[in-house]
């Protein structure tokens, strides 16, 4: 064999081994530059690095899927708002409940402020439906209870009760003079967006009681009746883009698929529709097959003189209607529970909130409830005072 050929052998080769050669470095070298950006996976919980099994799981307060490693997935205590397994930081309430640090830095713990959100939800529900609906005023008594209150309210229904979940109550009681006084119960320590969303339909619940007659309110099916309250909060989450809630409504298996299909019939048919349909329509319920029949509507269901009568909001008064100063207009209830009626605004003892006057606002705090007067304290006085009905109106 030449020298010649002997080189015109081997050179070919040689490079074509170089040529490989380079391209496992360089693929190599891409590899490890890959690996060196990509971060490795640790517990959304614990925060260790992940190295074998893992889980998904979903985050109910804010959307969306955290990493659990199988340490943190075998722990048994879960954050009341996300669901998710809690290992450290984590705050105990007083009820038992558990709530994890993010969580506990965004729930509502003031009474007053839940409260003062209750509130602006009320006028953002007038402002929204003005054409449709009037929502109860000052004789709805908002209270912010914990989970043993709405758990003895599933195991003891009282005669009027309305609603009661997870999250809130309502119990709508007439008092005399074809008057009626709303007792709306909240669950304490929720987001934000959540307790919106729990005050819209506990405020449907007491808008049904003074709209909706009792004979049309025993005909309607129980699911039906929750998908409405339901269908105003996922409205009132539409208008202010909480898309998350809007999906937490939808998803939630509490109306059993009412709300889907009366989010259907508002689609096809308008809000009015379904209004009137649910005062007076032929049906107990409505089905995705059959929307049409929300059309269905005979007028058989009036309110009777015994249904409360229409609650006019004191949002709706002119200003020169209302007095100068406090007077208290009635007492009603129980010698074991009585209710007094201040200006336009309904009090039980201890109970504290606002009352109009003509020429601007004052809190007051009801202290005791007698047969024919009431003590009170004004915010900003260290006096009390007493209030006496009057022999006239």
């Amino acid at each position: 064999m030449s020298q010649a050929y002997f080189i015109r052998l081997i050179v070919p080769l040689g490079l074509r081994i170089m040529k490989k050669s380079l391209t496992i470095i360089w693929l190599f070298l891409c590899t490890t530059a890959l690996a060196a950006t990509v971060e490795p996976l640790k517990c959304d919980i614990c925060g260790a690095l992940i190295r074998g099994k893992y889980y998904y799981r979903e985050d109910n307060a804010v959307g969306g899927r955290k990493i659990i490693c199988t340490n943190c997935d075998t722990l048994s205590d879960r954050c009341f708002i996300c669901g998710l397994p809690v290992k450290e930081g984590f705050q105990t309430l007083p009820d038992g409940r558990i709530v994890c640090a993010r969580d506990a830095k965004e729930v509502i713990t003031s009474e007053d402020e839940a409260k003062q959100v209750g509130q602006t939800v009320q006028y953002d529900l007038d402002r929204l439906l003005s054409r449709f609906m009037t929502f109860p005023g000052t004789n709805m008594l908002v209270s912010i209870v914990n989970k043993f209150y709405l758990e003895n309210l599933f195991k003891n229904p009282g005669a009027g009760q309305a609603c009661v979940s997870i999250y809130g109550a309502t119990c709508s009681n007439p008092l005399p003079g074809n008057k009626i006084v709303h007792s709306v119960a909240v669950l304490s320590y929720l987001r934000k967006s959540r307790l919106m969303a729990v005050y819209a339909h506990e405020f449907t619940h007491a808008w049904m009681g003074e709209n909706v007659s009792r004979e049309r309110t025993g005909a309607l099916d129980k699911n039906t009746l929750e998908g409405f309250c339901e269908l105003i909060a996922y409205k009132y989450m539409q208008s202010r883009n909480e898309t998350f809630e809007m999906a937490n409504i939808r998803k939630n298996e509490y109306t059993h698929g009412k709300i889907d299909v009366l989010i259907a019939a508002d689609e096809k048919y308008g809000f009015d529709a379904i209004l009137e349909w649910l005062k007076s329509g032929d049906d107990g319920t409505l089905t995705m097959d059959a929307l049409e029949r929300v059309r269905a509507v005979s007028g058989r269901y009036v309110a009777s003189s015994a249904s409360p009568a229409l609650y006019v909001a004191p949002t709706a008064m002119k200003a020169t209607l209302l007095p100068d100063t406090l007077v208290l207009k009635g007492i009603s209830g129980s010698d074991s529970h009585r209710f007094a009626l201040i200006n336009n605004a309904t009090f039980e003892v201890m109970e504290r909130g606002k009352v109009r006057l003509a020429q601007t606002n004052v809190m007051v705090r009801c202290l005791e409830i007698g047969t024919d007067s009431v003590t009170i304290q004004v915010d900003g006085s260290n006096e009390t005072k007493q209030l006496f009905l009057r022999a006239t109106e």
